[in-house]
């Protein structure tokens, strides 16, 4: 039955040629979509993901990460007299405006970290020194933002609201969700940045002591004055809900998908239609010599599948030449393991289902056809 569904639907060259090229499509939207949408995601929540805070405190009331109200010296002591805090750091995430050279200025997320702090600290560092973040006026930025900051390496100097900054060192692949570059640097020199107060800060970073439930102590600095408290994985899958959800980001993106697939499935339903219109008499052979009725539709559904594999051949390869394209452009694509197999199987159900309409006409397909002149 295979070899027959492969003789039928390469009998028709041309129509073979579509209906692979419109399940390759099919594949190709649905991959390079929903890749760029987990990067969005990943972006959106990397810092929170490469920090080693067991939880996250910040003021009552705030969705937006990226945009988080501000909290006082105050709370943090407060965070840090809690039982069960056998260490708690600052974090500061404000806004600022770099001066290029060149004239006019570029929006950039500040990320004032503490000197020496061990649960958030800038990571894959590719040039310079990291250490050095603690100085004054240094700062650190990735590499993949040269472009939109004018910079050219380690050692220049730029003004964020009018304070100097100097480049001490360079990160590659951090990139915030809002494609504003991020600007590592020390608590003192991010809050000249942000025009924060001195006593101003985002957010209170917690490593639970030993053995402490966390449950139990994120309901500890919940019942403090404006504060909430939330676990790393509660925060991070935080920060991602707003931008995906909120913003309809990720309705956005999913319905490219799935247009995607609808596209795929009306090409293919509509390629093996006419095969079995074009071997209608083939089929009624099959019928008048006591093939059953589902005997006859497998060489159907066998031509469903050969052309969902021949798709995912092509639009495999296809969208990873895409994600190399769009990494130049400095847009994560994301490609999970799991993604790539739901795709496959995805597509194969796609064909399957397109091939549901040559199927009823075969079922009312009557043998006598093949007697007749």
């Amino acid at each position: 039955m295979w070899h027959l569904a492969q003789r039928l639907l390469l009998h028709d060259r041309i129509k073979f040629v579509i209906a692979g090229a419109g399940v390759s499509v099919s594949v190709f939207l649905v991959l390079v979509q929903i890749g760029l949408y987990f990067g969005f995601m990943e972006n959106a929540s990397n810092l929170i993901d490469h920090a080693r805070a067991d939880l996250w405190v910040l003021g009552v009331g705030n969705e937006n990460f990226d945009l988080c109200g501000r909290i006082d010296e105050r709370s943090f002591y407060r965070v840090r007299g809690t039982p069960g805090v056998e260490h708690a750091e600052r974090l500061i995430l404000g806004w600022g405006f770099m001066k290029m050279p060149e004239g006019g200025a570029q929006g950039v997320e500040v990320v004032g970290v503490e000197r020496g702090a061990t649960l958030f600290q800038p990571w894959n560092i590719v040039e310079g020194d990291a250490a050095r973040i603690s100085e004054s006026d240094g700062a650190i930025v990735d590499r993949s933002e040269f472009d939109k900051l004018q910079i050219r390496g380690v050692g220049e100097r730029r003004e964020i609201f009018g304070v100097s900054a100097r480049i001490v060192a360079l990160t590659q692949g951090i990139r915030s969700f809002t494609t504003s570059p991020f600007v590592f640097t020390n608590l003192q020199s991010a809050r000249a940045y942000s025009r924060y107060a001195p006593d101003e800060l985002n957010f209170v970073l917690v490593r639970a002591a030993p053995g402490t439930d966390l449950v139990e102590l994120k309901a500890r600095p919940s019942r403090l004055p404006g504060l909430e408290a939330f676990t790393a994985h509660e925060f991070s899958e935080r920060a991602r809900s707003y931008w995906s959800n909120r913003t309809g980001v990720g309705v956005g993106f999913f319905m490219t998908a799935v247009m995607g697939l609808i596209v795929g499935m009306v090409i293919v339903g509509q390629i093996l239609y006419n095969a079995t219109l074009d071997h209608a008499r083939e089929y009624g052979t099959m019928k008048a010599m006591g093939a059953e009725n589902v005997t006859v539709m497998r060489v159907v559904l066998y031509q469903a599948v050969l052309s969902a594999l021949v798709g995912v051949t092509i639009g495999i390869p296809m969208a990873l030449g895409m994600r190399a394209v769009l990494r130049l452009a400095n847009l994560n694509v994301v490609f999970y393991p799991w993604l790539v197999l739901a795709t496959i199987f995805g597509i194969v159900a796609m064909c399957v289902i397109a091939a549901l309409i040559p199927m009823l006409r075969i079922i009312r397909l009557d043998p006598a056809m093949v007697f007749k002149g």
